[in-house]
């Protein structure tokens, strides 16, 4: 899949406050006489709150007059962002082989090749693209490199089931050898959990070079639901406890046209929930995101059924969660520019009114991702607010002996990050909390945030 400079545009700015767009957005655009305007207030090398420089921008939406431009007036080429990304790691995310070309004849010494060599392969076999592949292997970088999780290009690609990558990798010097063979056995999957810090979830089997998140176990612990953007789109896989051991994750919600993610069981398991822009019809446009289901059946699972307008809006409805009576919760921005969280009783087979959540919960910020204990004890969520830590925080509320919900509380720096914080869930045994964090699956002990809980007077 080429990537388009509306979709490099529309990644850099995602993260983006809006008073501090107006320079980068610029260079994004092509705008050089602007540019120059603004310039004259700004260090050249001025980076935004990601640590990106505007040669990061130039060199991801495609603009090689602007790139040129901060070349001759002595901008840093080899500048890293707070992920360790360089302007020559964008041109491998964004495929712009020309940029890629003229940032390698300008790096002035060569231990760029061994210290981001697996960082670069990763991105390009992440792409789904051989020319670059190829491309990095003629710039004299090893195939056999390793990224930070220890992957080499052979084994992503074979994880990814990406047959002429991985063909084209053998026959030019990848070393078979090198390629880990990941299991999982046992109760969380063999983890050894975590007791006062958070972890990566399953390194390298669930948490892999893709970006994971809305993760779900169900009651007995032997089945695992989670969300995967794949890059090209977003799917839900599933991996089941059998004599013992895990079984490699499968695609079971996957769609050219649509996304599927965020999964949740319903209180029997009988229903799998998840979100989707799918159709109504299954068949035209993507739409706005709904709320969806799928059945159990024999054979797997039916095909999906929308949970219907009493839920679902003319808007956006993310995530889902129960209380142990059925009650659903979940988040929507019908009526309003930000997302809030809302509640349905399920009565009688059948979900009434949606109810707002107070201000303890609810304020003029983003609020979603709900997760709420299946008795009520407490409910978890993700909120953008001025006061956080990061792009997005997990947020805690605590029902109090009155029925109402508590003031909402930040979990603080043991479970959030300068990062993004979304998707919680906690296990049946109430002693886990998974979340996502760094594009990762994340588990961390309910202890460490249950004692943010109101003290009785």
């Amino acid at each position: 899949m080429k990537i388009t400079a509306l979709t490099a545009l529309l990644f850099l700015l995602l993260v983006q406050p809006a008073q501090t767009q107006n320079i980068y957005r610029t260079a994004c655009q092509g705008n050089q006489e602007r540019l120059d305007s603004l310039l004259q207030n700004t260090n050249i090398n001025t980076q935004d709150n990601r640590g990106r420089s505007l040669l990061h921008w130039a060199v991801a939406c495609g603009k090689p007059a602007i790139f040129e431009h901060l070349v001759a007036q002595g901008i840093q080429t080899d500048v890293r962002d707070e992920d360790g990304a360089t302007p020559l790691y964008m041109a491998v995310r964004f495929q712009q082989e020309a940029l890629y070309d003229r940032l390698v004849g300008l790096l002035e010494t060569a231990t760029w090749k061994s210290r981001d060599a697996g960082m670069l392969y990763e991105k390009a076999v992440l792409n789904n693209d051989l020319d670059f592949v190829q491309k990095l292997q003629e710039s004299g970088l090893s195939v056999n490199a390793t990224n930070e999780r220890g992957s080499t290009p052979l084994e992503i690609a074979l994880r990814l089931q990406n047959d002429s990558i991985a063909n084209w990798l053998k026959a030019n010097g990848a070393n078979t050898q090198l390629v880990r063979q990941i299991t999982a056995k046992g109760p969380y999957m063999g983890q050894r959990p975590p007791t006062d810090a958070r972890k990566v979830f399953a390194p390298n089997f669930i948490s892999t070079e893709e970006y994971e998140f809305g993760s779900v176990f169900n009651k007995a612990g032997d089945e695992f639901y989670y969300g995967v953007d794949t890059g090209h789109g977003n799917e839900i896989r599933f991996s089941q406890l059998v004599q013992g051991e895990w079984t490699a994750p499968k695609t079971i919600l996957a769609h050219p046209k649509y996304g599927y993610n965020d999964p949740f069981l319903s209180q029997d398991e009988q229903r799998l929930y998840f979100i989707s822009n799918q159709a109504m019809d299954g068949q035209g446009a993507a739409k706005d995101i709904d709320i969806w289901y799928v059945e159990r059946q024999d054979d797997g699972w039916s095909m999906p059924i929308n949970a219907g307008p009493m839920i679902n809006s003319d808007k956006e409805e993310y995530y889902i969660s129960f209380t142990n009576s059925g009650t659903l919760f979940f988040s929507t921005d019908k009526g309003q520019s930000h997302h809030d969280i809302y509640y349905s009783e399920f009565v009688n087979g059948t979900y009434q009114q949606p109810v707002k959540l107070s201000e303890a919960i609810n304020t003029e910020h983003y609020e979603a991702d709900v997760f709420v204990d299946p008795n009520e004890a407490y409910l978890i969520f993700c909120a953008q607010r001025p006061e956080g830590m990061g792009r997005g925080d997990l947020y805690i509320s605590f029902k109090q002996e009155d029925g109402s919900w508590s003031p909402s509380v930040n979990m603080g720096a043991t479970i959030n990050t300068q990062g993004h914080e979304l998707c919680p869930f906690v296990t049946h045994d109430g002693k886990y909390l998974l979340y996502t964090s760094n594009q990762d699956i994340y588990w961390a002990p309910t202890s460490l945030f249950l004692e943010l809980a109101p003290r009785k007077r």
